[in-house]
């Protein structure tokens, strides 16, 4: 039998295979009851007459739907917004407390009576710019950078400042530019009396500092520094304490190069951070020259 015939057969076993239709269903006697009782007439078949009949919302169905629609949106959002780190800060640590406590305080201090509460808020907001700008900068330069360095193995401290490195020049930027604005607003509000161009000067130049090295030195150095973790944890390094130990990678010229690029940006970072203490400092002292006139 050839291939043809045999499909053929097998096609036919197949058709003679399938099992009959089900037997159609029983009317249902109550529902022809009701049909007649009211003379009512359907045809399924007839699209004209389904089209007639089809439900066509109101107002109520319209406005449940994009309820519906709302509601779905709004338990999204609120999902995504329980997944954030944001809502985990709020919800779980204790800092938004110490941050109503400051607002507390604050509010208290200006509802005293006395001078206009305009001028004091600003003055408030500007001391409290610098002076929490100067407390980052010292705990970041004396206190974290040095004990940890001297505490944890050099890639788990080279990891730590990966991610404070960005978070910081960026809130140091943004409190030297509030400071600033606060500054100028006091003056204007002052009309420019006791005015220091000096105070200016110095606020305007740890901006534009902080702000260079965040957009334009920060991500070289990390690039820089990811590199040369790569090739010392291959080389089986890093993880010495305090201390930084080449080994055979002495003779690499490609780490020699990694490492001057990142010694580079690094001092560059080094050397700006250092100028903006020095101009920090030199603000709080006018500060306090200004408080004891």
């Amino acid at each position: 039998m050839c291939n043809v015939c045999s499909r053929d057969v097998s096609d036919a076993a197949v058709v003679e295979a399938k099992p009959p239709p089900p037997p159609p269903r029983k009317a249902n006697k109550r529902l022809e009851r009701m049909k007649t009782k009211h003379n009512i007439v359907t045809d399924p078949t007839n699209a004209e007459k389904q089209k007639e009949v089809e439900y066509q919302p109101d107002l109520l169905a319209v406005s449940t739907q994009y309820t519906k629609i709302v509601y779905d949106v709004v338990k999204q959002g609120l999902a995504r917004l329980h997944e954030t780190k944001s809502f985990v800060v709020l919800t779980r640590t204790s800092q938004p407390f110490h941050v109503a406590l400051g607002v507390i305080v604050l509010i208290t201090w200006l509802s005293r009576p006395g001078s206009e509460t305009q001028v004091r808020g600003w003055k408030a907001l500007y001391i409290g710019a610098l002076a929490t700008h100067l407390g980052a900068q010292i705990w970041m330069t004396f206190v974290s950078g040095i004990v940890l360095y001297f505490s944890l193995p050099r890639h788990v401290f080279g990891s730590v400042q990966t991610v404070l490195f960005p978070v910081y020049y960026a809130f140091n930027s943004m409190l030297s530019l509030l400071g600033l604005l606060a500054y100028i607003r006091v003056q204007c509000l002052t009309k420019f009396q006791n005015t220091s161009w000096i105070q200016i000067s110095l606020i305007f130049a740890v901006f534009c500092i902080e702000a260079y090295v965040r957009l334009r030195l920060v991500r070289p150095m990390l690039r820089a520094k990811h590199i040369k973790t790569q090739m010392e944890e291959a080389a089986g390094g890093g993880q010495e304490v305090g201390t930084l130990i080449l080994g055979e990678l002495a003779h690499c010229p490609r780490y020699v190069r990694v490492l001057k690029t990142f010694r580079r940006y690094h001092s560059t970072i080094a050397m700006g951070t250092m100028i903006t203490l020095g101009c920090s400092l030199y603000s709080i002292m006018i500060v306090v020259d200004s408080v004891c006139l």
